[in-house]
């Protein structure tokens, strides 16, 4: 994932919503509904989340399976 999966929407209430855009086959954006990752009332809060989510999913996944090269 990238920083480009997700978007940041502040509403008039001043409530910032953390969405997740879904993404085609294709890797184009997708016009469709998108998931909700957070509400946060600071921008700062809202900010960080982000940068912990976007560190966390470009790390490689441990699986726990070894792989043998022969």
């Amino acid at each position: 994932m990238e920083l480009s999966d997700y978007e940041l929407v502040r509403y008039p209430s001043g409530q910032l919503v953390l969405t997740r855009v879904g993404v085609t086959a294709s890797g184009t954006p997708s016009s469709g509904p998108r998931d909700v990752v957070g509400v946060f009332t600071s921008e700062t809060e809202a900010q960080s989340a982000l940068a912990r989510l976007v560190s966390l999913t470009s790390q490689p996944i441990d699986t726990g399976l070894a792989v043998l090269a022969g």
